[in-house]
């Protein structure tokens, strides 16, 4: 854990620089608010998480323009899913739709670096290895 103090003025602090935290930031970056995010995690740790990303978080990464790079690290189309039910097993394909045509299934490492590549890359600044003892308001 780094003992760094961090004296400059944002408009935003975020607790969390993985999916709901980076997300945020890189958002209220793009709308032009000064935004820190810091975590007590290193970059490339892991954690425990579905790998699955529905259409809303597929559409969501397409949209925001981040949805290449899962796809450009290697990360296989998702195109049918099949429910089972006792012996019988269900095949659906997936529809096109939003200009996306599959579903993915990234690894959390690939995913949540993205996503703090994203808010940097809107001008958030991402601490990573640092917990937040103290915020000061003024």
């Amino acid at each position: 854990m780094s003992d760094e103090t961090i004296r400059d003025r944002y408009d935003v602090a975020i607790a969390g620089a993985r999916c709901a935290g980076a997300s945020t930031a890189m958002l209220l970056a793009r709308r032009g608010y000064r935004v820190l995010v810091v975590d007590p995690s290193r970059p490339g740790s892991d954690t425990l998480s579905t790998h699955a990303l529905m259409r809303g978080g597929v559409l969501q990464l397409h949209r925001w323009g981040l949805l290449d790079r899962i796809r450009e690290a290697g990360t296989p189309a998702v195109r049918t899913t099949t429910f089972h039910y006792g012996t019988e097993s269900v095949e659906i394909p997936i529809k096109p739709g939003g200009g996306v045509d599959a579903l993915y299934a990234p690894r959390r490492t690939l995913l949540d670096a993205v996503l703090a590549e994203g808010a940097r890359a809107a001008g958030a600044r991402v601490v990573r290895g640092l917990a937040v003892d103290v915020l000061l308001r003024g």
